[in-house]
């Protein structure tokens, strides 16, 4: 069933006008005109049956208790890369559960940011992704960081994904989690010794060198399923 996020509060028989971009996927995308039930995520999280009565509103039928939030919250601190991929893996870690995307200018990162056409697309595509995955929130995405705010991003459990790492490594999952995913190329040395001085503990993702986005998408399954 397809889901919709709102900006505002909901209560049961609600009438609800709906926005343009909802109404353009109701009606272009899916073709409804009337009589159809969605699914609405009010402001609180919370998700609402709704039903279609005109071309232009809903009303709030009757309210669901799923909660579909892991308990921990979960900040990928994603170093720059390749549009279409980066973009392809911050859908991905949203599906799987991330609350908080941070993008990274890390040393080597190939891509420069430009801040207010790559933050709207991102923020896009996460809230698109949310909507698919039936997340009771929205993800955050944060300004493009540098490495001095790294710092501001750090939560119960700090981690930084190192290349060159090749020893097992235990991650704990207790509490919230933060973790870093280099660029293309890998972190530089310095950046990484400054990196890990903050805090950040150092792990290996195994033999192979991965992708940054594969990286990303794997670690991720791997913190939620020790975390469901």
């Amino acid at each position: 069933m397809q889901q919709f996020f709102v900006d505002e509060v909901l209560n049961i028989n609600d009438h609800v006008k709906l926005d343009d971009e909802i109404l353009y996927h109701l009606q272009t995308v899916l073709r409804k005109d009337s009589d159809y039930t969605f699914r609405l995520c009010d402001a609180m999280g919370r998700i609402f049956f709704a039903h279609l009565i005109d071309k232009k509103s809903c009303v709030i039928s009757e309210m669901s208790d799923e909660n579909n939030e892991l308990t921990n919250q979960i900040t990928c601190i994603l170093s720059l890369f390749k549009n279409d991929r980066y973009e392809f893996c911050v859908q991905k870690l949203v599906e799987l559960g991330v609350s908080r995307i941070v993008p990274y200018q890390a040393y080597r990162s190939v891509v420069k940011a430009k801040e207010d056409k790559k933050l709207n697309r991102l923020k896009k595509i996460v809230r698109e992704a949310a909507c698919q995955s039936h997340r009771n929130r929205i993800p955050e995405v944060k300004e493009v960081a540098g490495i001095d705010d790294l710092k501001d991003y750090m939560s119960d459990q700090n981690y930084i994904c190192y290349e060159n790492l090749r020893d097992d490594s235990e991650i704990e999952t207790k509490g919230d989690i933060t973790y870093v995913i280099g660029p293309e190329g890998g972190f530089d040395p310095k950046e990484y010794e400054k990196i890990v001085s903050y805090g950040f503990l150092p792990i290996s993702l195994g033999k192979r060198i991965l992708r940054a986005e594969t990286a990303a998408i794997y670690l991720t399954s791997v913190i939620v399923s020790r975390c469901q």
